[in-house]
Order: C-alpha cells, then structure tokens, then sequence
C-alpha cells in the first residue's frame, strides 16, 4: 500500500510546487535611487567595507562587475583567477575577484565576482555592474522618477506597455532587430539590450562588412572611435532610414553608429550584431524579468524628445 501512495504523493508534492512558482507574486525587495546624464544609469553604492562610495555603471552589455585595477588596489580586492575577457573590438586579459558584497543603501548583493582591467574608461564612474542583477532579481528601471526596483522572481503586473521576447545566448539579453540604411535595403540582425552603450545604436565590424553597411548608402555626418576597457575602435556616425525590434514601431531618420574596420575589430566575432544602447533605451522605463525571458517597455517622459 505504501509503495503505491509514493509515486501519486510526490505528484502531487510536484504539482503544488509547480503551482506555487506560477503563482507566487514578485515582492519588491530594494528601491535604488541613480543618476541619469544622457540615459545612462548610475548607482551610488559601497564595495566590501571600503569606506568611499563607489558610482557604478549600470551596464547589461556586460555580464559582471567591474573596476580598473587602481581601485582595486585602493579597495585592496583579492584575485582569484585570470582569464580573457571579451570586450567590443576584442579580447584582453583580467584578473577576476570572488565573494565580495556590494551595499546599496539596505540592500546588499553579496558573494559578487569582479573583473580587473589595467586600464578602464567610463567617465564620471568607478567601475560598472553588469546584468548579474538581472539574473538574480527582476529589475525595473523607472527614468521618470529616476529608480531602479528589485523584485523577487514571481508574478509581476506590467500595464500599458510592450514586452520584448530577448534569448541570452551567451550572458547577454539579445533582441532581434532590422535595420534599414535606405528606405528598400532592410538587414536583419541580433543587438543587446545595452545600458552601458552611449549610442541609440551600435552595429558591429562582422555586421557592417557582411552588409557592406558603410558603402550602401550610408552618408557618414562624424567619424571618432569607440572605447571599451582599453580597447579602441574607430566608428562612422550617421543616419538610417529606419530601425525597428520586436513589435515596437519603427524608428526613423535615426542616428546609428558603425563601426570601421582596423586592429582587433577586423578578426573579432563577438557572435551578435550590434547594441541597442541608452540614447534608444533611455526614451523607456523598463523592466528585465530572466524568467519571462522579457524586457518590458513604457514610453517616459523622453520619449517625444
């Protein structure tokens, strides 16, 4: 008789449990105030028990934590391991720091790991925090109102808004995407979800050779480069005649930015094609929920600018 009760016992045990993750509900868990200059979303926090609070860029083009290797002998971090890191134009070599907590008012977010570059140029900043937040909570980001909620996973009410189906094939959220140099010339590609890229959009080497982007149509308004961790990229600036994701209506007559060719960035296959960055994101309060796999969107208060 037992023997028969066990397997129906733990169906059932397996259904309630079931139910219980479908129906449990989102509970907030921290409200983090940040700074906004252009879109981009800066959190004031404390690292370990170093005493200086730290501004960190809220970056989810990037997949963990990281400062520049003078903070992290100010701080006094521990290194772990080394290895390569992928960063936009190539590959350099960090070292990696373990189990560090990072305070954020009441919050805390602890057993972190953080990267260490030689060299780091975000400006106005310490360091970043990448989208391990998103892969622990879910984050809602609120422009107008200028804060970042966590939520535990759960049952989470959007109203008003679009959600975004994203994939995240290697650590970052990618979005599906077509571009349009000229009005007939669509080419579709896969862009992260960046908060830590200072463009509306970014379209890789692979992508722009591919397409020969910089030679069909495309009329360059500035040239410069791009940085990120030391790695320095040139890139063409211009308009398109229309981008478009997901079921968001197209944008038009945009600003996007290409990257040239030279050094690293002619052998670098990061395997996406671009970054939606916080000039576009910037005009949404959203929310990223890993467990919807969704990135929700609401038009803000930028939204008409």
């Amino acid at each position: 008789m037992n023997s028969m009760n066990k397997p129906v016992t733990s169906f059932f045990l397996g259904m309630v449990m079931m139910l219980l993750s479908v129906t449990a509900v989102g509970k907030e868990v921290a409200r983090i105030p940040f700074e906004s200059h252009n879109g981009t979303i800066i959190l004031t926090v404390k690292l370990n028990d170093f005493p200086r609070p730290l501004r960190l860029l809220f970056d989810t083009g990037a997949d963990g934590m990281a400062v520049s290797q003078g903070l992290a002998d100010s701080i006094g971090l521990k290194v772990s391991r080394t290895q390569k890191a992928s960063v936009v134009g190539g590959s350099v070599d960090i070292s990696v720091s373990s189990g560090n907590t990072v305070h954020m008012g009441d919050f805390d977010f602890k057993n972190q790991s953080i990267a260490i570059f030689k060299e780091m140029h975000k400006e106005g900043t310490d360091g970043i925090i990448g989208n391990t937040l998103a892969r622990h909570y879910i984050v809602k980001v609120d422009y107008d109102r200028k804060e970042m909620l966590l939520y535990n996973f759960g049952d989470l009410e959007e109203k008003g808004g679009q959600a975004i189906p994203f994939t995240i094939p290697s650590g970052l959220f990618i979005i599906p995407g077509t571009l349009s140099i000229t009005t007939d010339q669509p080419h579709t590609g896969n862009f992260v979800f960046d908060t830590g890229a200072a463009y509306n959009l970014i379209c890789f080497r692979p992508f722009v050779k591919q397409h020969k982007l910089l030679v069909s149509g495309f009329k360059a308004d500035s040239h410069g480069s791009t940085m990120s961790m030391g790695m320095n990229t040139p890139t063409f600036a211009g308009k398109a005649a229309a981008f478009s994701f997901s079921n968001v209506e197209p944008i038009k007559n945009m600003s996007v930015t290409m990257m040239a060719g030279g050094g690293q960035s002619e052998s670098w296959n990061p395997g996406f094609d671009g970054s939606i960055g916080v000039g576009l994101i910037s005009k949404y309060n959203f929310t990223i929920n890993m467990q919807k796999k969704e990135i929700y969107l609401i038009s803000n208060q930028n939204y008409k600018k």
